[in-house]
């Protein structure tokens, strides 16, 4: 059986997560990269020490574990220690999406949740891409109500992101999210229809 590992990844406050969901119900596997890059943090991981030391002592919490909202105030705001600390979690995550992608091989479409793919120059490992996008206003509307952002920070945050054109430009495929879930839905249940008929096709 030829397996179809299909990446997904998109605007911020897009709905990646919400499809990953969906794909999930359905019976698919998919593999989150966030999940598995929070395992980074745990002081039992490879990866802590390094980041530990590139960090520094402030950022550990109670239980012995690197703060993520600690950490990302810093990367946010310190480019060099972003890639630094890049280049200690992509190949862990790597691995394990790799692993993942091993683990399920007897399936024909195997998915990777990965926010920053094209960012992290991850085009290779998928043999196609499904962007989730949505315009500049409802990113920046989602991320003030759903997750309590003040419009400057919400603005600063879309900013950040590689731009959803270029996005757009390097995708296999692109679902708008703009409207609700419902409508969400059923654009992720005509998108799998499609790919099922070319892989049936052998497209």
């Amino acid at each position: 059986m030829l397996v179809q590992k299909i990446g997904i990844t998109g605007t911020i406050a897009s709905g990646k997560t919400y499809v990953s969901s969906l794909l999930k119900k359905r019976g698919f596997p998919v593999f989150n990269s966030d999940q598995y890059a929070r395992m980074a943090t745990h002081a039992q991981n490879p990866c802590f020490a390094p980041l530990a030391e590139l960090l520094g002592s402030s950022v550990i919490d109670e239980q012995g574990d690197i703060d993520r909202r600690k950490m990302a105030a810093i990367i946010f705001n310190d480019e060099e220690k972003r890639l630094k600390v890049n280049e200690i979690v992509h190949p862990y995550v790597i691995a394990g999406m790799n692993h993942f992608f091993d683990s399920n091989k007897n399936r024909s479409l195997v998915f990777a949740e990965v926010p920053l793919l094209f960012e992290a120059g991850l085009e290779t490992y998928f043999d196609k891409i499904l962007v989730i996008t949505c315009a500049h206003d409802t990113a920046v509307s989602r991320m003030m109500n759903d997750r309590g952002y003040k419009r400057t920070d919400a603005e600063e945050r879309y900013n950040s992101q590689l731009d959803p054109e270029i996005q757009k430009q390097k995708a296999t495929d692109v679902i708008y999210n703009d409207s609700d879930k419902n409508a969400l839905e059923e654009e992720v249940n005509l998108w799998l229809r499609k790919i099922r008929n070319e892989g049936r096709h052998g497209n």
